[in-house]
């Protein structure tokens, strides 16, 4: 079923939004044709490689000062 066992997603983590929240969520998912669930795990992975760059350049920075 999946070439590589690693690629299952059977981790789950659960978050709340308030009534705006969902209602934007909603929204989007709608206009980009997805689920929620789908927008919100795109939209976190996308978060965590703009992060991990930003922690990246920090320890660089880090590291060369020091």
């Amino acid at each position: 079923m999946y070439d590589n066992p690693k690629h299952i997603k059977d981790n789950r983590i659960n978050a709340r939004f308030d009534d705006m929240e969902i209602e934007d969520i909603v929204l989007v998912a709608r206009l980009a044709g997805v689920q929620k669930s789908t927008l919100v795990r795109q939209a976190t992975l996308k978060l965590i490689e703009e992060l991990k760059k930003d922690f990246e350049l920090e320890v660089n920075l880090l590291t060369e000062a020091g």
